[in-house]
């Protein structure tokens, strides 16, 4: 796993990465496989709650069980699995199918446990109302974070912030967390190559035991 940059920080606290590690002074946690909006949501909480300390983009089922361990609030985001591996294997063409299907399976196995002490948030939910998460989260856990309806402004702003943050760590354009024709084209081969394969029935099985939630 080490070997491959999309999936890197799945793999327990690296060094560069240790900001964003689970631990009793955090105010939040929001985790989920890669391509599941878990830089959208962020930054967008990150907005409306600047001062709050959120433990986020681990990528690691430990986050997530460490957060409940702690008391800590937690977001689990959870996109259905063609997409959210496509996307993986679009930006990691070294990645084999089969691995990256294992590794969405291994991520929301490992959380289940937990299932009934977080919030769980879809892709579209995630999204286009991410309001609405955080008002499950203070509904849940009694806390006052804020969020209000995503505009097509605060969109851009995101957006923005998301592309900075590209530059700033000098990450190939292929690995910034937005939408481009560019990797729209490249899914559409994945996308054949994934829905063929076996593992992807065991998949959709544990993304829709989430959903029912």
């Amino acid at each position: 796993m080490g070997r491959h940059e999309i999936l890197f920080q799945m793999l327990p606290f690296s060094e560069k990465n240790r900001w964003k590690k689970i631990s009793p002074d955090k105010d939040i946690c929001i985790e989920g496989f890669p391509r599941s909006a878990n830089s959208f949501f962020s930054k967008a909480f990150r907005l409306y709650n600047p001062t709050a300390k959120a433990a986020h983009h681990m990528h690691a089922p430990l986050q997530v069980t460490k957060a409940i361990e702690y008391g800590i609030p937690c977001v689990v985001l959870i996109r259905n699995p063609i997409d959210a591996i496509a996307s993986v294997l679009v930006v990691d063409r070294t990645l084999s199918t089969r691995f990256a299907i294992q590794s969405y399976i291994n991520f929301y196995e490992r959380v289940w446990p937990v299932h009934a002490d977080v919030v769980v948030s879809d892709f579209k939910e995630t999204t286009q109302y991410p309001h609405q998460v955080v008002a499950r989260v203070n509904q849940r856990y009694g806390t006052s974070f804020q969020m209000e309806p995503i505009t097509p402004e605060v969109k851009d702003t995101i957006f923005s912030q998301l592309k900075e943050t590209q530059k700033t760590l000098k990450q190939p354009e292929h690995l910034v967390a937005i939408p481009t024709a560019a990797k729209a084209r490249i899914k559409q081969d994945v996308l054949q190559e994934l829905d063929k394969h076996p593992l992807l029935t065991t998949a959709n099985l544990i993304y829709q035991r989430f959903l029912a939630i």
